[in-house]
């Protein structure tokens, strides 16, 4: 994996990552997937558990049926579904929180900046119908999904979504 490619700083990753909505026909390479697993893969987890199990969805037959699931595959060539093994995340003691959603989040946050390094775009998708994509990709009963992430080459690069003030959403004591 040639990573010295790509020479955007992670300043350059955060202010430039939107929510990209159209992407282009053309299929992103092997070598791109796999530089975009190795992003996620080296993503903390609670524990160091890494109870992340990643689906990557590039058959045409599955990826019409996702559209069925959600209409925001936005035409995507590949779409990554995140999920974590229940039985393999941390539960904290004190209530028993399962953090398994959190470090799925970390692990696409990590994915989709390094898209963004690539000149790829993404959308983080949570709005689908988690029995029929279980369904539809034979995910197993232990495995919770976290999110849906299309990849590709944006159709039209859009500015960055406005943000608040610091002073809006930061409280120091």
């Amino acid at each position: 994996m040639n990573l010295k490619k790509y020479s955007k700083t992670y300043f350059d990753c955060i202010t430039e990552r939107f929510s990209c909505r159209s992407f282009t026909a053309e299929k992103i390479s092997t070598e791109e997937i796999q530089i975009l697993l190795e992003a996620a893969r080296l993503a903390p987890t609670a524990c160091n558990l890494q109870p992340q199990r990643i689906y990557v969805i590039e058959n045409p037959n599955l990826l019409e049926r996702l559209n069925e699931a959600t209409r925001f595959t936005f035409g995507a060539k590949t779409i990554f579904a995140f999920c974590y093994d229940t039985n393999e995340s941390w539960h904290r003691r004190a209530d028993n929180k399962d953090h398994g959603e959190i470090d799925t989040t970390i692990s696409a946050t990590q994915m989709m900046l390094a898209a963004t390094a690539m000149g790829l775009g993404t959308c983080y998708v949570c709005s689908f119908k988690k029995d029929m994509v279980r369904d539809i990709l034979d995910i197993p009963a232990n495995y919770e999904i976290s999110c849906l992430l299309p990849i590709g080459y944006p159709k039209d690069v859009l500015p960055h979504n406005t943000r608040k003030e610091l002073e809006d959403i930061v409280v120091y004591k």
